[in-house]
């Protein structure tokens, strides 16, 4: 009866009782939750492969033997107190033998090193609703991400190879999947007690945005992947050696991974003949971490300083002014969020001694591990009321909270894009105000544009073609006057107005004949339809 064989194999080489059941090829995360159901499943399915099952197998072998000497080679009682109250959650039927019962007391699963046993305790339920409480997310829903020790990977492949090499029939089909399996019923035994411990949804999923992110490791990881250098030694050998590049560990488990699949059992039983050793301690949680996916706010922004950079300024390490758009507006709403981190990101910038006026310059702040997520649009409007209290150097407006997917519109269509400026221009020689009327009647210009001198040093030399659409003038005095344009996104207006040494052409003093520069310039509006207007 190859069900019933099946079944005692894995039992002699240690494995837990969650384990035989995903041995087994049962994917129905209810069943795992306590033992009765885990036991009746285990002999239904049982019974399922003894039917029609009668072909010619290799002899058993009992690992008890095995098991026994390494708890004597082990040196200590592996009985622990997480063992123990793993076994009080899990409390056997009395269908189960004596001696699996002893086993399961007194041994880590050589397959989960424990995840499935102590490491769904009500110590770890506790550990994990602590974190989650302390943390101060205001999320209603959570996932579980868990990472486990590489050796559990390995142990699962060595633990399959000699269960087909003594039972060739049996159904390999849950193999592939086996580790995942692992991880999704951990999540589903242990996730909805969290869920209860502390008040919010258990939700099963990759897009959930809150996570409790839950890092296991093992004290014998290392030494259990080992093995790996004897079953593909140029590969970890050849990684040992690259300290830096692997400082974080030669055995990553996307290497154990992909060297794994490159063996044929045949291969790996040939090194490793013998199933894993028995852990002589479970798995501990080392590290958690919960973490919220991104916040985002958009908006836009008058500046109305000409001595005020857009985001800090830093020249050779040395900070120049003492602030900065960014931070003007992103400080006061990183606090109310309570996240771990910003990003920046308007529809273009100004220079330092470019004000931006009109209707103001498109923006959105990324909040990174938002702590507070829920705002309505009165608190959020009250936010940008108290930056706008707070400072004559920028104004806000149509500050709201924004979907991820609607960022995109502030990158696309930067080349079509529009922009209007106004810029107070001197001919040094003074000019002739009819000379101004030839620009009202200048459309759709296309001018070249080598990068300019003073942006060379960190932008590759580049001929653009830029667009002025449309130009008019109106004089100030005999010297000065006032240039309004609207050009192409891209445009670098101080050096269409002063030509930048012949760089720009054709440029405005080669239009009108004269010797020109450029006093101060103003963004008086950016074409960009983003974000919506909020009501006043």
């Amino acid at each position: 009866m190859m069900g019933d064989r099946v079944i005692k194999f894995l039992e002699s080489v240690g494995c837990c009782r969650r384990c035989i059941l995903i041995h087994l090829g049962e994917r129905s995360d209810f069943l795992y939750g306590d033992l009765t159901s885990i036991n009746e499943t285990i002999k239904k399915t049982a019974s399922q492969l003894n039917i029609g099952n009668e072909e010619v197998e290799t002899d058993f072998q009992d690992f008890s033997n095995f098991e026994h000497e390494s708890n004597k080679d082990a040196g200590t009682d592996i009985c622990s107190e997480d063992v123990e109250e793993a076994d009080e959650v899990m409390k056997t039927e009395n269908s189960t033998p004596e001696h699996t019962l002893k086993k399961q007391k007194c041994a880590v699963c050589i397959t989960c090193i424990g995840l499935l046993q102590s490491g769904c305790s009500a110590d770890v339920v506790k550990l994990l609703s602590e974190a989650i409480l302390g943390s101060g997310h205001d999320a209603e829903y959570f996932t579980l991400a868990l990472s486990f020790p590489v050796s559990l990977s390995v142990r699962v492949h060595r633990v399959w190879s000699l269960l087909l090499q003594a039972y060739p029939q049996f159904p390999k089909e849950g193999r592939e999947d086996h580790v995942g399996t692992i991880k999704d019923v951990w999540k589903n035994v242990v996730g909805p007690q969290v869920a209860a411990a502390v008040g919010k949804s258990f939700v099963i999923g990759s897009h959930i945005e809150f996570a409790l992110i839950v890092s296991c490791t093992h004290i014998h990881d290392v030494k259990d992947c080992g093995i790996m250098d004897q079953l593909c030694g140029a590969v970890f050998v050849a990684r040992q050696k690259k300290h830096k590049k692997f400082s974080k560990g030669v055995y990553s488990k996307q290497a154990v991974d992909a060297a794994l699949k490159k063996l044929n059992d045949q291969d790996f039983l040939r090194v490793c003949p013998d199933p894993p050793s028995i852990p002589d301690e479970s798995v501990s949680f080392s590290n958690l971490h919960c973490h919220h996916a991104p916040l985002y706010m958009a908006g836009r922004y008058n500046k109305y300083s000409r001595d005020l950079p857009q985001t800090p300024w830093f020249v050779e390490g040395e900070r120049k002014l003492d602030s900065s758009v960014q931070e003007l507006l992103s400080q006061p709403l990183k606090e109310a969020v309570h996240a771990t981190d910003i990003k920046f990101s308007s529809s273009g910038r100004e220079d330092v001694d470019v004000r931006c006026l009109g209707n103001g310059r498109p923006f959105v702040v990324e909040f990174v591990n938002p702590h507070r997520t829920k705002f309505s649009q009165a608190e959020v409007t009250d936010l940008q009321n108290s930056i706008n209290n707070s400072t004559r150097l920028i104004h806000l407006r149509d500050l709201q909270i924004v979907d991820r997917r609607d960022i995109r519109i502030l990158k696309e269509g930067e080349e079509e894009k529009t922009k209007a400026y106004c810029a107070l221009c001197i001919a040094h020689k003074g000019y002739d105000s009819s000379v101004l009327e030839k620009l009202g009647r200048i459309s759709q210009l296309t001018v070249q544009q080598k990068t300019p001198l003073r942006v060379l040093h960190r932008r590759p030399l580049a001929t653009r073609h830029r667009i002025i659409h449309s130009m008019r003038a109106s004089p100030v005095d005999d010297h000065f006057f006032k240039l309004h344009l609207t050009t192409q996104a891209g445009t670098y207006i101080k050096e269409f107005v002063h030509g930048d040494l012949g760089r720009t052409s054709p440029n405005l003093g080669s239009i009108l004949g004269l010797d020109m520069d450029i006093i101060a310039l103003d963004v008086e509006n950016v074409a960009l339809d983003w974000p919506p207007k909020c009501a006043e």
